[in-house]
């Protein structure tokens, strides 16, 4: 069974790639080509708007696609079949948004097509893979650790998701899930070292101070994280309710999102996109960016994920949350007076817990971009943004 579960994480790991480098090749014309010979003001408004147009015509004939990893999940374990027969819808839907600079990641999209594949690879394999639900739990946790390229972070996403018994033993399932991540991950790296392509998050440098000032103000940046993640649901209850009466209309509300995000990005361009690339730029230029460009960068890119989504440019949520913490954190640096790389980890960790709600899986993700020394102001931020209770209106967020 271990070879079979190797074998789909390294599936898991090429279908991953293939779809990371159809999306950098599509932003590369888009954003990279087509601007060199069409030069104009408005181009990110009106190639947003034909992305938007793209997408509400392709939500429109198959359905709103992709959905988000909890909802597959949900699914799954109601023991609904995820079909696999609109794999290639699910991967376009998946793809557009993105290479039409939407403020979303790509990990939602992904694990569509992934679980998917399980179901395939299950029905292929039924006299091994008799418990379906485990092999996608499997196959999502793969595809998470391929595109963040943290296995450590896809484990403990997973465990942290789990809320009840499985009928594979605890232990044997916990090697099933370092099996297919390390297949993934093998054959991502694999590809990427010969063909290039993937995604991935920008390395800070190591806090070079840690003193009484960095102590002092973890609690306090901490919180600003919070506060950041609590704003993240406001977006999010009210852009529902916003847009609940255009949901009629497919077309136009996605024409009109993409209006808004290249509106928007004309002036704050690191609002678009997911956000990895981006928060490699801004770390490099944080102090010339400045501090209110920065704060209203970061609070904007989590409206705009929110924005996106309402309007029909599906995706995941946590590349922009972190770059929306990188941006806040740098912010903050340039009024307080401490290692601004310790600020950052404390700010980016918070927000992102505080949205994800896994203290353990945030700290393993930003492990891969920030610096071993910063394990511990992260575990304040991620302990105290996953702690604080979400407020009562968060519920209503779902409606």
């Amino acid at each position: 069974m271990s070879f079979f579960v190797a074998l789909l994480g390294g599936v898991v790991g090429g279908v991953t790639w293939i779809l990371l480098y159809i999306m950098d090749l599509g932003i590369g014309f888009v954003w990279e080509f087509v601007p060199t010979h069409v030069n104009f003001t408005l181009y990110p408004v009106v190639i947003c708007a034909l992305g938007g147009a793209l997408i509400g015509i392709w939500s429109k004939r198959f359905g709103p696609y992709p959905h988000e990893m909890s909802e597959i999940m949900v699914e799954v374990k109601k023991g609904n079949k995820v079909p696999y027969n609109n794999i290639p819808v699910v991967a376009v839907a998946a793809l557009l948004p993105l290479i039409f600079g939407g403020s979303i990641g790509p990990e939602a999209g992904l694990t569509g097509v992934i679980v998917g594949l399980c179901f395939w690879f299950s029905d292929r394999f039924e006299f091994i893979f008799s418990e379906v639900e485990e092999l996608a739990q499997i196959g999502m946790a793969a595809t998470v650790g391929v595109i963040f390229g943290s296995p450590l972070f896809a484990f403990a996403n997973q465990i942290e998701d789990e809320t009840k018994p499985t009928v594979i033993p605890k232990n044997t399932k916990i090697f099933m899930y370092f099996v297919g991540i390390l297949g993934g991950f093998g054959a991502l790296n694999l590809l990427t070292s010969i063909f290039g392509g993937g995604m991935g998050l920008g390395r800070f440098p190591a806090i070079e101070s840690v003193s009484g000032g960095e102590w002092l103000a973890a609690i306090p940046l901490a919180l600003i994280g919070v506060i950041a993640g609590m704003i993240y649901f406001v977006f999010q209850r009210v852009m529902k309710v916003i847009v609940r009466p255009l949901n009629k209309y497919i077309i136009l509300k996605t024409i009109l999102g993409g209006m808004i995000l290249g509106g928007v990005g004309i002036f704050l361009p690191y609002t678009m996109f997911a956000g990895e690339q981006q928060m490699t730029v801004v770390m490099n230029s944080w102090q010339s960016i400045g501090f209110g460009v920065l704060l209203l960068t970061g609070a904007v890119k989590l409206l705009m994920g929110n924005i996106c989504v309402e309007m029909g440019w599906r995706g995941g949520n946590i590349f922009p949350t972190i770059f929306s913490g990188v941006a806040i954190g740098y912010a903050c640096a340039l009024v307080i007076p401490i290692d601004p790389v310790f600020c950052v980890a404390v700010v980016t960790a918070a927000l992102t817990a505080t949205i994800m709600r896994k203290p353990m899986a945030v700290i393993f993700l930003l492990l891969i971009c920030f610096p071993i020394n910063g394990i511990i102001p992260m575990t304040i931020g991620a302990v105290i943004g996953a702690a604080i209770p979400l407020p009562k209106w968060r519920k209503m967020g779902k409606a």
